[in-house]
This record gives C-alpha cells, sequence and structure tokens, in this order.
C-alpha cells in the first residue's frame, strides 16, 4: 500500500497519509508527496485539496529517527560541512511543502491525530487546518533532540501564531492539544465531528469560486508578510485590475447586477 495515495472525486482530491504503525514520515512519504501534488496539478477538474491522514489517530508523524540517526553518522564519519545538502530528501520536502503553498489550489489539512515534526510542518504548509477534539498533540518539538525543525517549521508557525508565541513552543519543545491549536490560531476550525467531513464539506465550497482569483487571494496573502504594505497594495491593485479584464469575473458582475447572485456566500 502507498504511503501516500490521492483519491479525486467531484473536483475534490483527497490526499491520504499513511505510513503504519506510527505515521512517521521518511524518504518514501516524501517521495511520494510529491508525486501526488503531480498527479493533482495534472488534473484540471480539481478545485481544492484535503489532506488527512491514513490511519486512526495519526495525521502524520515526525520524520524517521532511523534515517536521521544514520544521517548523523554519516556526517560524523564525513566531517561533511553543513553548508552542502547531504539529505536531498529534507530539500525535496521543504521544496514539496513550498510547492503546496504556491498552489492556485486551496489546501486544507484535516488534522485527525497525532501532527507533530515533520507531519506538523505538512500541515503547516496548507491554507486551512481543521482539528478533532481528540487526544492527540500538535507542534514541532524538535529541540527535545537537540535539532530545530528541517523543512521550514520555524519560518511558518512565527508568521501563524507570532514570534513570542512560536519561540514559547518551540525552545521548549511544547506540543499543544487540538482546543489549544484551535485558541492559538493554528487550526481555524474545529470539526463537531470528523476533521474529514468538515474539510470536504468546506472544501465544496470553493467549487463555485473563481481559481485564478483563488491563486491571486493566495499569492497577496501568503506574501503579505513580506513586503511594504504600499508595495502589497500595489500587487493587490494590479491583480484586481488584471481580474477585471477577464471574462468570468464581467459575467459574475453582470448576474449580480440582474439580480441573478447575491455576492455574499
Amino acid at each position: 500500500m502507498p504511503q501516500v495515495s490521492v483519491r479525486i472525486e467531484e473536483g475534490i482530491a483527497l490526499l491520504v497519509l499513511r505510513n503504519p504503525p506510527h505515521g512517521h514520515v521518511d524518504r518514501v512519504t516524501v517521495e511520494q508527496l510529491g508525486f501526488a501534488l503531480d498527479t493533482i496539478e495534472a488534473n484540471p477538474s480539481v478545485f481544492a485539496v484535503v489532506v488527512t491522514g491514513g490511519e486512526a489517530g495519526v495525521f502524520a508523524s515526525h520524520y524517521s529517527a532511523e534515517e536521521l540517526e544514520i544521517l548523523s553518522r554519516h556526517l560524523r564519519m564525513t566531517k561533511q560541512s553543513p553548508g552542502e545538502d547531504p539529505l536531498p530528501v529534507a530539500t525535496l520536502l521543504a521544496h514539496t511543502l513550498a510547492r503546496i503553498e504556491a498552489s492556485p489550489l486551496p489546501f486544507i489539512a484535516a488534522i485527525n491525530g497525532t501532527c507533530i515534526g515533520a507531519g506538523f510542518e505538512i500541515a503547516l504548509a496548507c491554507d486551512i487546518r481543521i482539528v478533532e477534539d481528540d487526544g492527540y498533540t500538535l507542534g514541532l518539538p524538535d529541540a527535545n533532540l537537540g535539532l530545530v525543525p528541517g523543512a521550514g517549521g520555524s519560518q511558518r508557525l512565527p508568521r501563524l501564531i507570532g514570534q513570542a508565541r512560536a519561540l514559547e513552543l518551540m525552545l521548549m519543545g511544547r506540543t499543544v492539544s487540538p482546543v489549544q491549536a484551535l485558541q492559538m490560531g493554528i487550526a481555524q476550525e474545529m470539526a463537531p465531528d470528523l476533521a474529514i467531513d468538515a474539510a470536504t464539506i468546506m472544501a465544496g465550497r470553493f467549487a463555485d469560486q473563481y481559481r485564478p482569483a483563488t491563486a491571486r487571494l493566495k499569492q497577496l496573502i501568503r506574501g503579505a508578510a513580506d513586503l511594504p504594505l504600499a508595495e502589497g497594495i500595489a500587487a493587490e491593485r494590479a491583480a484586481f485590475l488584471a481580474l477585471l479584464q477577464e471574462d468570468e469575473p464581467l459575467a459574475r458582475l453582470h448576474d449580480l447586477n440582474r439580480g441573478e447572485r447575491d455576492i455574499a456566500d
């Protein structure tokens, strides 16, 4: 059974992470995640992606400690420079998560269990995170192993919840409960039952969204923290004017003016 699988139904791609028994991310997971994104990107019918765990109580766990121990011993033996890249798979994971962020499609993480380390980094790269209220934890406890995150977690978490809170969690190697994740702003929604059900319902709402507008919104919002306000507003203005010239927004404006469409959801 593959560690990452994709099923596409009615425009929603369900991307399932599975590596029993503990759900650790490893080299195979990372490679298959990239292939899964290739499949999704090649299908023009897809308008939203839901990412979830395929094992009970696990979304995705930390990166394989066995692989990291082998790498650690190899680095000590070869005295390889930290500036070199002895672990291409780590670079590949970072690149793959950047693909999720840059995708024109909305990615929703349906967090249905343990979500720590590399698994949490996958969730952080998604646009929306929905949690289940169950007995599991989320976070980046890498400091407890004398390490730091390896695929962007130390950069994404502060952008999400602020530097002070991120420092507290990561320096102490703390994980949080689903309720705490919701309160801190790590998750946007708590599912009343199963996260996958709530995520699928939310994904369905993107069926009527204009994909170029969704893509531009992702670019604008994700880039907002890195741009001076004036530059961000200029980028927004350029996107607004570009979309005004396209057929679909014009048709929707026409319908709105004729009373055949409501701007509210």
